[in-house]
């Protein structure tokens, strides 16, 4: 029987765990987590986002969502607005304070990031997300619709 599958598979869920705790790590000493610097990052590099858009854009549920977003406007970093359109929709945007925060940190987490991967070469890091854009495709066609990310 052939369990290349099954090593892929562990292969990615290992790689994903060795890339997560250093990352988070660094996340930490900014006093955010994983999510809440999600949160700040998307709003950064995509402007106001609707609550359930972000919720999927850092892969995570809507009452979790909720929960971050909560957090994070506490903090002073983002305010919600309803939408005028369509009362039900609910967007999320940086404040001031929280733009400032988020856009001095990410500089610092990307080098970090950087720094990490620096081992891989370029064009071995352009073909490592390439082909992980081609996995996740198939994966997705495979599994349905319900299972995009």
């Amino acid at each position: 029987m052939d369990n290349s599958g099954v090593k892929l598979v562990l292969s990615f869920v290992r790689s994903y765990y060795a890339l997560c705790i250093p990352m988070e790590k660094n996340i930490r000493q900014f006093g955010l987590t994983v999510s809440e610097f999600g949160v700040l990052e998307a709003l950064l590099h995509k402007g106001d986002l609707p609550v359930q858009k972000l919720g999927r854009i850092i892969l995570v549920t809507s009452g979790s969502m909720t929960y971050i977003v909560n957090k994070l406007e506490k903090r002073g970093y983002v305010e919600k607005y309803q939408c005028r359109k369509d009362g039900r929709i609910w967007y999320v945007k940086l404040t001031d304070q929280g733009y400032r925060f988020i856009s001095r940190i990410f500089p610092e987490h990307e080098k970090f990031l950087n720094c990490l991967l620096s081992e891989i070469p370029q064009e071995k890091q352009k073909k490592l997300i390439k082909d992980l854009l081609h996995f996740r495709r198939i994966i997705n066609h495979t599994a349905g619709p319900d299972s995009k990310s």
